[in-house]
């Protein structure tokens, strides 16, 4: 076999940190501002540092942490201005994503997205904490608008907002954990689907818009 397809441990073992490491800071495990220690990431994985020191350079490139001279590698903060960026930029590729979704989606897929928010409801219902596990619901919201990208099968518009999921799912998680939004969210969610169902890509395509503005207003106000 060429030697260019191959892939050792070394390689495994560094992408297996990176992807331990941004679960772990998707989820708020790793808190903002907190600090990163090569040695100890290391010695808590049981592995040399140099597969620690790789992982951590790609999570700087994609902005989950950042390097200084002088304090080292953090955990990077999200300020008020990149979740208004990042949204307003997921608004606008949804709405695209919905309109074409409008003139493709079938019985089936409309049958797919009212079991998600049926999920959804029925979650919200029987746990009057969401607090206490806010990561189901946010795992039910990615589910409901990842159907949505797919179904509207523009790869490139895919690839696009691929780019962007793992920094939504920072900002999803600290939207939901907001008092009141989780019943925000699913009605919301409703109004696009009957918007799907009619056919009206214009109206799925404003309500979309709406869905991230309320996102945006709810984690700006904390």
């Amino acid at each position: 076999m060429n030697r260019f397809f191959e892939i050792n441990d070394y390689e495994l073992l560094s992408k297996k940190v990176y992807r331990i490491l941004k679960a772990r800071i998707i989820k708020g495990d790793l808190a903002q501002g907190i600090k990163l220690f090569e040695g100890k990431i290391a010695e808590q994985l049981g592995i040399s540092r140099t597969p620690v020191r790789e992982a951590l350079r790609e999570l700087a490139a994609e902005g989950f942490v950042k390097t200084s001279p002088n304090q080292g590698v953090m955990v990077n903060n999200i300020s008020f201005e990149d979740v208004r960026e990042v949204l307003q930029i997921r608004g606008v590729l949804e709405g695209l994503a919905i309109r074409l979704a409008t003139e493709k989606i079938t019985q089936e897929e409309i049958k797919k997205l009212e079991n998600i928010i049926e999920e959804m409801n029925n979650y919200s219902s029987n746990n009057s904490n969401m607090s206490n596990d806010i990561l189901v619901y946010s795992k039910l919201d990615a589910k409901f608008h990842n159907l949505i990208f797919n179904i509207c099968t523009n790869r490139r518009l895919k690839s696009v907002y691929n780019n962007l999921k793992d920094l939504v799912e920072r900002f999803r998680i600290k939207a939901f954990s907001i008092p009141g939004t989780v019943a925000i969210s699913i009605n919301e969610h409703r109004e696009i689907l009957d918007a799907l169902k009619k056919g009206d890509s214009a109206l799925a395509d404003r309500l979309s818009q709406k869905h991230m503005e309320t996102a945006i207003s709810n984690i700006c106000k904390k």
